[in-house]
């Protein structure tokens, strides 16, 4: 089924829904048409903006070469979008395709496994990943001996935005199922630290803009 497809088909079921719950029925209609309208939209204009600007990469070209992989990043960019990817993880995603196209790895398989892993992500999870790559810059332009540890950066900067410490725990869990953090045992519990998945993410994408949006 096609991501436009799938859309529909979301969209038909929670109008069938809407019918019997919602009073007005005779609207729900134009209420599917004017959503399926706002979200092609807003990817529309998502994907050509970062694509336009090259994500944060600079300008960027395509070719005849590219047509292939560009449609298939694109139709799975739809599927995320028929998930219900929010509009910061769609703007993540088109910056990647920018990103992968500036490292001459724009292919399909590549896009497929951040699409997996973004997609889903909720705003909390994004401002994890966001300081989380803000820490692992941090720390490695450190010039202390020792270096700081990376996860009391990280848990410094997300104290300073208001997560309490349970919170914060759940959600470095939570993030450390896509692969970007890994777990690890310490003295008192535990600590979590880059995968090397997180710094490749952070030269394709501008996720530490994501610590700071509110």
């Amino acid at each position: 089924m096609a991501g436009k497809d799938i859309i529909s088909f979301g969209a038909a079921v929670a109008g069938d829904v809407m019918s019997v719950f919602i009073p007005g029925a005779g609207t729900v209609g134009k209420v599917v048409d004017s959503y399926l309208d706002r979200k092609q939209a807003e990817v529309h204009e998502i994907l050509l903006e970062e694509l336009s600007k090259g994500g944060f990469h600079g300008e960027i070209k395509f070719d005849e070469h590219d047509a292939d992989p560009l449609l298939e990043v694109t139709f799975r960019l739809s599927k995320a979008v028929a998930a219900g990817a929010a509009r910061d993880n769609l703007r993540l995603l088109a910056q990647i395709i920018a990103g992968l196209k500036k490292n001459k790895a724009l292919a399909n398989d590549a896009f497929q496994k951040w699409s997996g892993i973004l997609e889903s992500l909720t705003r909390d999870e994004l401002m994890v990943i966001g300081n989380a790559a803000i820490a692992q810059r941090t720390v490695e332009a450190s010039e202390e001996e020792p270096k700081p540890p990376f996860f009391k950066v990280l848990e410094e900067a997300m104290t300073a935005g208001n997560y309490q410490r349970p919170e914060f725990m759940a959600l470095c869990a939570s993030v450390s199922r896509t692969g970007l953090l890994l777990p690890a045992s310490a003295w008192g519990g535990l600590v979590y630290s880059p995968s090397p998945w997180l710094g490749e993410l952070a030269t394709l994408a501008d996720v530490e803009s994501l610590a700071s949006r509110p």
